[in-house]
């Protein structure tokens, strides 16, 4: 449970980073309320058709066929990819890859891979881990992630600055990943 926990606490702030450079780089990208109202709405479009896309057709199989390691795995990985990118080139072209990756990584693979590691705790166990792990973890990895991004800026760190520091982050979350499939393929 705190492997799963430590999982959703890394994902919770790495989250609440990549939120507070969204506000950095949509502001500066659109002057425009409805500009950035259109923006958001077609990444949600696409975050939407994809996920739907992988869920139909590919995450069962591959979690059947290749296990849950790379599945489990590639939310962190695009994590430490997306952040990197973000690091070298702010831009909101980047932004756009980076935030509609992550989101259909999550929605489409980690999310179902997360709730296979629940199946080994009795129903009673599951329901009270994941009130738990949804609510306080998850909480206090936003929390986490906001006061981190405001001290990492206030002491002159700029949004690539900020990314760089996200990266090791991410791979200690992606070894994280790789130690809990391990887990759940051994048991």
């Amino acid at each position: 449970m705190l492997g799963i926990s430590g999982f959703i606490l890394l994902y919770s702030i790495t989250s609440t980073v990549l939120y507070f450079q969204q506000a950095e780089i949509v502001n500066s990208t659109f002057s425009d309320r409805a500009e950035r109202t259109a923006f958001f709405a077609n990444i949600d479009l696409w975050v939407n058709s994809l996920t739907l896309f992988f869920q139909f057709g590919l995450t069962g199989r591959m979690m059947k066929y290749i296990g849950i390691l790379p599945v489990l795995s590639l939310l962190p990985l695009f994590s430490v990819i997306s952040f990197a990118a973000l690091a070298m080139n702010p831009t909101i072209v980047v932004f756009v890859l980076v935030q509609v990756s992550r989101r259909v990584a999550n929605f489409a693979f980690a999310r179902p891979s997360r709730e296979v590691l629940f199946t080994r705790l009795s129903r009673e166990d599951r329901y009270k881990a994941k009130n738990v792990i949804d609510t306080l973890i998850y909480r206090s990895g936003d929390q986490i992630g906001s006061w981190g991004y405001a001290g990492l800026g206030a002491l002159g760190l700029s949004l690539t600055g900020i990314s760089w520091l996200t990266v090791p982050v991410c791979v200690l979350w992606f070894g994280l990943s790789i130690w809990l499939a391990g887990k759940e393929d051994v048991d």
